[in-house]
């Protein structure tokens, strides 16, 4: 056996247990000790102007989203508000048509001496993420009148940041800016306030590079940390001045020191070694707090210290040689099974770990990948073959499989059936009957997977769907009525394809389970209410969708845009008494 092949035998510890060896063999050509204590305090020196930088390149930035996107176009609003040639309603309009422009202020007021019901207006979206936290949103926008005249001056054009809330509900900051006005409302002094969300400037501290090697901590001068608080005992955001750096940032923002600070080595109160800076925003009485554990900071260097022993005993030729002798080898197959599984992450499930000859670990592991690769494809083309209750029982089975037999459930069924389709069939070749069934078929599944359904199956040009869970009823009903709309946009599209659905709807307690036999097996529904919604979709003519009283009162109170029209009772086949539907239409509303 030569050489190399012994080698390629080698299992791949004994590879690179040879390979160290040969690397131990001989010194390195110099000691890196002096390298070492160059990189020290240039990574001191690097440490410590990246805290100072990210310090400031913060605070610009907050300052510069103050100013552009906020100060601004408040500025310009107040102007027009001032304006004298402007009406009241015109003024109104101008508050109104101001807001909905700039998505971060969620509220504008307008305060007049003596008057204690100031004019609100808020920003729709945020008034409805408040109202469904279960807050009013006026408790959240409206500033007190008071506080808002003790902060504006009698005359003058000076603008303030007066306050700065959190509402722990909605995990949200709002800013209040205070903008005294110059015309007066029915001789009343007036200003003009703003709430503004302080989303944007949170978003960007947290997307800052810096955060993934040290921290970035934002302090208002009472010393609260904001945008990630710590609530204390009482529910209040905690106060974070005990801690030495942030004590020296409030101490120097009192002192209009309003510069980055480079800061010693200091140690937290749980002893961690720290390196920080801070820096002041010139809009906000905060202080951005930059920090890096000081182990981190000089990280690489202690590795170099404690490796020097072996780096002095090292070999540098044999190193360069084993490196050179074994790259090629090791690293092609490696890299071959690491390009496959790429391609297997991007969903190409047909790819193939080739030219991989040797008979290691990294030969055998080339040979698992490929048949792991042909059992991922096996497995993914047959689950598109059954429906996704299918697939959650096989994943819930235990060792023995999945057994015959079900369970009972409350769920919603829903078919629906292409008409016309028998006389499209007989009019068209078999390929453009295909197509366009496929076509009709992906929409109807990308429909009911949208709605929070499960297709059960497909019989011929028929859709069966199960919904399930506390919405299952307004689940079916919106994905019937989306249902009927892409099936009207597509024949207006294509007149030559006219078709259309009838849909039939119930819910009610089934049996859901595996049916058929041990080695063929078929995972459904199965159940009164499933015949009823197959023969309400018999009897539902085209464009129509019929629903028992059962979804109709499960959705009763619900927000859908749908009218239900009762209709007289149905006969169905094995129902000894006729049953009461509905005819689902969309609903016809008036634009405001």
């Amino acid at each position: 056996m030569s050489s190399l092949s012994w080698l390629l035998s080698l299992s791949l510890r004994r590879k690179l247990l040879l390979f160290s060896a040969l690397i131990a063999a001989l010194p390195l050509l110099f000691a890196g000790q002096s390298l070492i204590r160059i990189a020290r305090d240039e990574m001191k020196s690097s440490a410590n102007e990246r805290l100072v930088t990210t310090g400031r390149e913060v605070t610009s930035q907050i300052d510069d989203i103050y100013e552009r996107a906020w100060l601004a176009p408040l500025l310009l609003i107040r102007s027009a508000v001032d304006s004298k040639q402007a009406s009241v309603g015109e003024k109104v309009a101008i508050l109104t048509h101001g807001i909905a422009q700039l998505p971060d202020i969620v509220a504008l007021q307008i305060t007049l001496d003596g008057d204690r019901l100031p004019l609100v207006i808020s920003q729709n979206r945020f008034s409805t993420r408040l109202t469904e936290a279960s807050i009013q949103p006026l408790d959240v926008l409206r500033v007190p009148p008071e506080a808002v005249l003790a902060a504006a001056p009698e005359s003058g054009a000076a603008v303030r940041v007066t306050a700065v809330d959190y509402e722990p509900k909605t995990d949200t900051w709002l800013a209040t800016v205070v903008l005294p006005l110059d015309s007066r409302f029915s001789g009343a002094r007036a200003v003009l306030s703003a709430r503004i969300d302080l989303s944007r400037i949170r978003d960007f501290i947290a997307s800052q590079p810096f955060r993934q090697v040290g921290t970035i901590t934002t302090v208002d001068a009472q010393g609260r940390k904001l945008f990630d608080p710590e609530l204390d005992e009482t529910g209040g955001v905690k106060q974070l001045s005990r801690r030495e750096i942030v004590s020296k940032a409030l101490a120097a923002r009192a002192g209009d020191q309003a510069r980055a600070v480079s800061v010693d080595t200091y140690a937290r109160p749980d002893g961690t070694a720290m390196l920080g800076s801070f820096a002041f925003a010139r809009s906000f009485d905060w202080a951005v707090i930059v920090e890096q554990k000081e182990a981190d900071a000089y990280y690489a260097a202690d590795v170099m210290i404690e490796s020097l022993f072996y780096w002095v005993i090292g070999g540098l030729a044999v190193a360069v040689l084993g490196a050179a002798v074994f790259a090629h080898r090791i690293s092609r197959p490696i890299l071959s099974i690491g390009e496959a599984a790429n391609e297997v992450a991007k969903g190409n499930y047909r790819v193939q770990v080739r030219n991989v000859r040797s008979r290691d670990e990294i030969g055998e592991l080339a040979k698992r990948m490929n048949n792991m690769i042909v059992q991922i494809n096996e497995r993914f083309e047959l689950a598109k073959f059954v429906s996704h209750g299918t697939m959650d029982a096989i994943r819930q089975s235990d060792e023995a499989g999945v057994r015959l037999g079900g369970s009972r459930c409350e769920v919603a069924i829903l078919f629906a059936d292409i008409r016309g389709y028998t006389a499209f069939a007989e009019s068209h070749d078999p390929e453009t009957v295909v197509e366009t069934l496929n076509f009709y078929l992906a929409a109807q599944a990308d429909l009911v997977a949208a709605h929070n359904g499960d297709i059960d199956k497909f019989v011929g040009d028929q859709v069966m769907a199960v919904f399930q869970g506390p919405t299952m009823a307004a689940d079916a009903l919106r994905c019937a009525a989306a249902m009927q709309t892409h099936m009207a946009d597509a024949s207006a599209a294509s007149p030559d394809r006219d078709l259309a659905i009838g849909i039939g709807i119930d819910m009610g307690e089934v049996v859901m389970g595996a049916i058929g036999a041990r080695n063929r097996m078929d995972f459904t529904v199965l159940g009164d209410h499933v015949n009823i919604a197959a023969r309400l979709c018999s009897a539902a003519k085209p464009r129509q969708t019929l629903a028992t009283v059962a979804v109709v009162e499960a959705a009763t109170g619900l927000d859908l845009p749908l009218a239900f029209r009762a209709l007289d009772p149905i006969a169905l086949k094995g129902k000894s008494a006729p049953l009461s539907v509905y005819d689902i239409q969309p609903a016809t509303r008036a634009v405001a």
